[in-house]
């Protein structure tokens, strides 16, 4: 075979594949557009032709305006069924005053009768009501337009036709036509509904302000966790990280009994006057300035070194916490200060962030604790366990993955009791867990090679995915998952024992025995001297959290706050807020992973640390575009807000579902109105703003 039939062979094959692949994509589209139910012949019955007509008519022509109006109206009997020997009265005809003609004077129901009216305003909006003998007023509809509005003439007169409204039991009766015209006086002004727009317009536009502005410090945040650039680099000595991870419950439990009272202290000081709060001030600052005499007055000896560490350590762990409690403190104390004209505004705003301090100053505590002492432990174990032996280092390393893999799991656990889905949660966990174990049972049985090969890396991957599907599987059995699953019930929770306090059920104990099982195979064989890609593993953690809450509408978020907090905008900020973390969170940190590279080399070149790297070469070059970011996600949140108040969360959202329910769709086109606008103007105003910061 000649290269040109090879050639021809090629392109007839290719052809016949994207062939095949336009005929599969033919095929899902018809059957989407079968499963959708498409049916052109719907929308062309006249009768939702007229409704979506009608519909659309009064949403283009919104009641923005109001005016005062001079009412005139005329009279004139009419008999229900025309009677033998039936003579119709003369009309009341006048020079100067309105008067009607109904033409024939009697007739029966569903029967069209001409109604002429004379000495109206000039072209002035009129309309005509059937008045039975009831007194209630039907207007009817003009012409068989589907209109019951008309304009008279420029000489004030008018002739239209209507229909005898069907009323049972009215043969025989007298009736009433009445013609009323309005004649506009004064200038317009705006409606009762534009006020009320306008009132809920503005709650939207500060409902997406706030729930943007409390969603940039957290997305910044963790947008640095989720830059693979700034974290695939980060590693740690898994001795250090599993000292780190033992150390974090003992951590949050003494910060829960020592820091919580200090920070409760001075919350409760700041409640008090001006003059504790200052003495309070001129302590702190008397004990820092101490410490850092102190820490100048040591010698430069490596012990001295480590003592000075752990007391700065410390001493930022209680100035936290302190800090925190007195500013909880202090906002409640001015805020009591601030109630009088335009600052009560001001102090409600700092009576709430005071009371929030307060709510979470127990569980702050208890993370800068466990942080603090986790930091603490890893520095004073960090030279260590450079120098044990290397039996000594799998033994302790066995025993420290014994503890942590043991608390890991027990934390998935207690989030896997939560709700039935969320029993997978272990479930993956322990998958994670598995995926690092075989590998470290290869490594440790089988040395890695001098020279990476293929077959090793190959068979590494592998070992990690039979691992993980080994401890997702041995999990979901061992923690009856399945049964939650189908159930639909979190597992029950059975005491087994009590452990200082804590009652740790059938359940938790499983999922204990399980981590310690995984953790002290995966740290045995290891050893605390294995560098651990603690960077990789934040960036997948961070990732997946931000995925996971972007992949929920901010529509299904508002209806959980509008049941934990009541209908109302705090819904709705709380949803936008949620949903803005995590779309910020993915536009941040996809930036610092576009930046230069140049700025952080040269700055690592110079012996700079991480934290110096970060704020003086990343930082720079990620704050236009974090303002560009911010004000565009403004812009998406106004938007949002409006579908967001449709389940209760507040804002122009709420009032126009209102509207549109009671079909007052003129009213709702005063919202619509206002919501093009609002949203035209902020589009323009952050395309502006991204152009110039950018």
């Amino acid at each position: 075979m000649n290269k040109g039939t090879e050639s021809r062979s090629r392109r007839a094959l290719r052809r016949l594949a994207l062939l095949t692949v336009a005929l599969i994509v033919l095929l899902i589209f018809s059957y989407g557009w079968t499963v959708v139910g498409i049916d052109l012949d719907v929308p062309q019955e006249p009768l939702r032709q007229q409704n979506v007509g009608s519909a659309l008519r009064e949403l283009l022509s919104p009641n923005v305006f109001t005016q005062d109006y001079e009412i005139t109206g005329a009279t004139t009997p009419f008999q229900m069924g025309c009677p033998d020997g039936f003579v119709a009265p003369e009309p009341a005809i006048s020079a100067d005053q309105p008067y009607i003609i109904v033409t024939p004077a009697c007739g029966n129901s569903r029967e069209m009768v001409t109604v002429q009216g004379f000495n109206f305003y000039p072209n002035s909006i009129s309309r005509v009501n059937w008045i039975a003998t009831d007194g209630e007023r039907r207007t009817r509809e003009v012409d068989d337009s589907g209109e019951d509005n008309f304009y008279t003439r420029a000489d004030g007169s008018f002739e239209v036709q209507i229909q005898i409204p069907q009323i049972r039991g009215t043969a025989g009766e007298t009736h009433t036509v009445e013609a009323q015209g309005r004649f506009p006086i004064g200038l317009p002004r705006f409606s009762d509904t534009t006020a009320i727009v306008v009132e809920k317009m503005t709650e939207t536009i500060l409902l997406a302000l706030i729930a943007t502005t409390v969603s940039i410090l957290p997305s910044a945040i963790l947008s640095f966790f989720a830059a693979h650039n700034l974290m695939r680099s980060i590693q740690l000595p898994l001795g250090n990280l599993l000292m780190m991870v033992v150390l974090l419950p003992f951590g949050w439990l003494i910060g829960t009994a020592l820091l919580e009272p200090i920070g409760r202290v001075l919350y409760n000081v700041g409640t008090g006057n001006l003059a504790s709060v200052g003495g309070v001030i001129l302590i702190g600052v008397g004990s820092v300035v101490t410490t850092q005499r102190v820490r100048r007055a040591a010698p430069p000896t490596t012990t001295s070194t480590r003592l000075r560490g752990i007391f700065a350590s410390a001493l930022v762990a209680v100035a936290a916490v302190a800090g925190f409690g007195l500013l909880g403190g202090l906002l409640l104390l001015v805020s009591g200060a601030l109630q009088t004209g335009i600052l009560v505004y001001i102090g409600n705003f700092f009576h709430s962030i005071g009371e929030l301090i307060g709510l979470l100053l127990t569980p702050v505590a208890g993370i800068v604790g466990a942080f603090a002492l986790s930091s603490i432990g890893s520095d004073l174990t960090r030279g260590l366990l450079k120098h044990i032996s290397l039996p000594l280092s799998h033994a302790l390393g066995a025993a420290l993955g014994i503890v942590a893999g043991a608390f890991v799991m027990w934390a998935a656990a207690e989030i896997g009791v939560v709700a039935a889905w969320l029993g997978l949660f272990p479930a993956v966990v322990a998958a994670g867990l598995g995926g690092a174990m075989l590998p470290q049972v290869y490594r440790g049985l089988v040395p890695q090679p001098e020279r990476p090969l293929r077959w090793d890396r190959i068979l590494v991957t592998a070992l990690s995915w039979a691992g993980a599907i080994l401890g997702f599987i041995v999990t979901f059995q061992v923690l009856q998952v399945r049964t939650a699953l189908v159930e639909g019930v979190p597992p029950p929770a059975i005491p087994a024992f009590q452990l200082l306090g804590l009652v740790v059920s059938e359940y938790d104990l499983r999922a204990l025995l399980i981590g310690a099982v995984l953790g002290g195979v995966t740290a045995g064989f290891a050893g605390t001297r294995r560098s651990f890609p603690i960077g990789t593993v934040l960036y997948n953690t961070t990732r997946t959290i931000l995925n996971s809450l972007r992949s929920i509408e901010p529509l299904i978020m508002g209806l959980v706050f509008v049941i934990w907090v009541g209908i109302g905008a705090f819904a709705g900020v709380l949803a936008l807020a949620l949903h803005s973390v995590a779309s910020l969170g993915k536009l941040y940190s996809e930036q610092i992973e576009s930046i230069d590279t140049g700025p952080i080399e040269a700055l690592q070149s110079t012996g700079a640390n991480r934290l110096q790297t970060i704020m003086y070469a990343v930082v720079p070059q990620i704050i236009p575009s974090y303002i560009a970011f911010t004000m565009y996600r403004w812009d998406i949140n106004v938007r949002m807000s409006t579908i967001i108040g449709f389940v209760g969360g507040g804002g122009i959202g709420f009032l126009l579902q209102q509207q549109i329910n009671l079909l007052r769709y003129r009213d709702a086109g005063v919202a619509v109105l206002a919501i093009a606008i609002v949203v035209s103007i902020l589009d323009f105003a952050s395309a502006y703003i991204r152009e110039r910061a950018l």
